[in-house]
């Protein structure tokens, strides 16, 4: 990754962030737990999209923040530890692969993010010497109130670059691979993901929320491995609001 695509990344995250943290003073010491059913379509396949349930965590408060799988502890004001379990992307136990690939296996990272849980940088490297390759993370979401009383939108944009060696643990197909699928032989490159959502929050009372989620994804990678331009998913939930 160039000098410069880092550096336009750090500073459009420091210069959002300084809004977001005014501007989501209401959200502070937000979180719920639930669970989501949802239906999603990988890209990864030409199956038709599957059902899962799912559990569904948020917390952003004095210590840091829960965002989904990526847990950050506050060590400086807009700097902290992160780390999450990357849930394995290529595999039969959650897409229908074409025969003759192998399962890529999930792993274990720790980093650090700069900013809040609204406008991040966050840089993720593999511990569990899965791959020793690594994820830069650029997210911005910011909560809005609706017309309708207790329902709240939030759109979400994140960039995610990963490195040569987390695109050819996901991307590769190898000789072996190349002659028992029939899928063109291939060496991945550094390479980016980009992604889009939205979430709408409803409050039934002050303690039980009703979600709805909408997200897409775009792999930029030319590997055969990948089967569709977009992968989507969306999901229904009812969680439980554990904050006051």
């Amino acid at each position: 990754m160039k000098c410069k695509q880092w550096i336009g990344l750090i500073i459009s995250t420091v210069a959002v962030t300084s809004f977001q943290a005014t501007a989501q003073e209401q959200y502070y010491d937000f979180g719920f737990v639930g669970l989501d059913g949802k239906y999603s379509q990988s890209v990864f396949t030409e199956e038709q999209g599957s059902f899962s349930v799912v559990p569904d965590i948020f917390y952003y408060g004095e210590y840091g923040f829960v965002d989904g799988g990526l847990v950050n502890v506050s060590v400086l004001p807009y700097l902290g530890i992160s780390g999450q379990w990357r849930f394995a992307e290529v595999s039969n136990d959650v897409d229908s692969l074409p025969s003759g690939i192998e399962d890529r296996d999930g792993n274990g990272e720790l980093g650090i993010t700069l900013g809040t849980v609204g406008a991040r940088l966050t840089y993720l490297h593999d511990v569990t010497n899965v791959h020793d390759g690594y994820e830069l993370q650029l997210h911005l979401g910011y909560k809005f109130d609706t017309p309708l009383t207790g329902f709240t939108l939030t759109p979400i944009a994140e960039v995610d670059y990963r490195d040569k060696h987390l695109s050819q643990h996901l991307y590769n197909v190898s000789a072996t691979e190349s002659i028992a699928s029939g899928l063109n032989e291939f060496e991945a490159d550094g390479s980016f993901v980009y992604k889009a959502g939205l979430v709408g929050i409803y409050s039934f009372t002050p303690k039980w929320l009703g979600l709805i989620k909408l997200d897409v994804e775009h792999h930029d990678s030319d590997s055969s491995l990948i089967q569709r331009d977009l992968a989507w998913g969306l999901s229904l939930g009812v969680t439980y609001k554990f904050t006051n």
